[in-house]
């Protein structure tokens, strides 16, 4: 049995205490396998750490009534200069092991060869976690401590450790944690969320699941860094590396990677869509949208998704071939409707993808948003975001009444923040707090001057 009575843990900062665990308890039995959710930084690694006995808590108990393993993947207490074979023989030294027996097992399960020879401290980060995992399956202890092992090697090596953690061993207790919420649906029997230093314990998933989602909250504006992305072209860019490191991207692409796998087409483009809206400049998951809605049978939304995609840099070659599939699903003749590949110009000689679209029409047309046969057509047949512009402009919308800020205000954002100049920019979200009309205000700021096309559109 493990038990955890009242633990509370607080780091000393220059700012002040920092409490990182408040009051949290629960019991782990022989056959129990927890598995913790938290977002980045709730403090699970910490609680691992105690319950393995590396770290002490400020206050409160850790009991231990069975043998605890360190936090698999953990190579902190490697000897650096000692090489891979002089750690194994000293651990197998530590808990009275048969050394051979480990160096055997070690050199197979790791497959660090030669490596094995070398000093610890010449591994990369990821032959330093192979080598970890493989010594601690050597010590058969009652209860195993996980902490993001499933970003250790590929995935032949993730399904070795699978098979000795929870085949060989899964009579044993654990602890898991995970940035993957499937990772642990799928091992373990019971669910814990921590937040806010507290730790609420489940019995099913899905209930577990949902507070998590809660808490972390994914509804939110779209992520626009002016700062970071003075253009279009350079949002584009940090898109990429920004949406991975927003957890509430992650959890909503990880959602539609599960319904993909299920075969549950409609729900998974419901959550791709839903953290495309997040980050609108990411390309890769513009791909999976398409995907998705292309297995469900909806292919104008699949085309979209594409051209969008190609708009946000996903290379051409990579996207022509299911273009060209649901192109021809939908009756089109794929070679009448290229694709428009990325060009990486000012901003009114890039491609618009869907995300321009609707915040360009809802600006130009007073908050009205194009149908998707409207969207899929203005994507085939205009190749700049300038040529775009023009034909909203053009339209017999253009510019008939007033926009609701309240339902529309964050697709203007996107568009100011893409598509303006930066002082432009600055003028039309700080004018529109206080009125329901954007486009007069854009206007008066000298909006898409040096844009040819559009300027044509304009005043002939």
């Amino acid at each position: 049995m493990i038990r955890l009575s009242d633990v509370r843990k607080v780091y000393r900062t220059r700012s002040g205490d920092n409490v990182v665990l408040d009051g949290v308890g629960f019991e782990l039995a022989m056959g129990e396998r927890l598995g913790v959710l938290g977002r980045n930084g709730a403090g699970k690694s910490t609680m691992v750490r105690l319950i393995s006995g590396a770290e002490r808590p400020s206050a409160g108990r850790v009991e231990r009534h069975m043998s605890v393993s360190w936090p698999l993947a953990f190579g902190g207490a490697f000897q650096p200069t000692l090489s891979g074979i002089d750690n194994i023989r000293f651990i197998s030294r530590i808990y009275a092991q048969d050394f051979e027996r480990n160096l055997a097992f070690v050199a197979d399960f790791s497959e660090l060869g030669t490596y094995l020879r070398e000093p610890v401290r010449s591994y990369s980060s990821g032959m330093r976690a192979r080598l970890a995992f493989a010594i601690s399956m050597i010590i058969e202890f009652d209860c195993f401590l996980i902490d993001e092992i499933g970003a250790v090697g590929d995935a032949r090596f993730h399904d070795r450790c699978n098979h000795e953690l929870f085949g060989k061993r899964g009579d044993r207790a654990m602890v898991l944690i995970s940035h993957d919420p499937g990772y642990l649906r799928d091992h373990c029997n019971r669910f814990a969320l921590l937040h806010g230093g507290r730790l609420a314990l489940f019995d099913d998933f899905d209930e577990a699941y949902d507070r998590f989602r809660e808490a972390i909250g994914l509804a939110g504006a779209p992520v626009i860094d002016r700062a970071a992305a003075p253009d279009r072209a350079a949002l584009i860019e940090v898109a990429q590396h920004r949406a991975l490191g927003d957890e509430r991207f992650r959890m909503l692409v990880r959602e539609g990677d599960w319904r993909r796998d299920a075969g549950d087409w409609g729900a998974a483009e419901e959550r791709y869509s839903a953290a495309l809206a997040l980050h609108p400049y990411q390309r890769s998951y513009w791909v999976q949208l398409g995907h998705v809605a292309k297995e469900g049978g909806h292919f104008a939304r699949a085309e979209i998704a594409y051209r969008t995609a190609c708009a946000m840099g996903e290379p051409a070659a990579d996207v022509a071939e299911h273009l060209a599939f649901v192109v021809a699903q939908g009756g089109g003749d794929p070679a009448n409707w290229p694709i428009h590949p990325f060009e990486k110009d000012a901003t009114h000689l890039q491609v618009p993808g869907r995300p321009d679209v609707e915040a360009m029409a809802r600006l130009l047309w007073a908050g009205t948003a194009p149908t998707e046969a409207e969207m899929l057509s203005l994507l085939r047949r205009h190749a700049t975001c300038d040529a775009l512009v023009a034909a909203l402009v053009e339209d017999r919308r253009f510019a008939s009444g007033a926009i609701d800020r309240d339902a529309h205000g964050e697709v203007i954002r996107v568009l100011a923040l893409g598509h303006l100049a930066p002082n432009d920019a600055e003028v039309v979200l700080a004018e529109m707090a206080n009125s329901g009309s954007a486009w007069p205000i854009a206007a008066d700021t000298g909006a898409f001057r040096d844009w040819p096309l559009t300027q044509r559109a304009l005043f002939g």
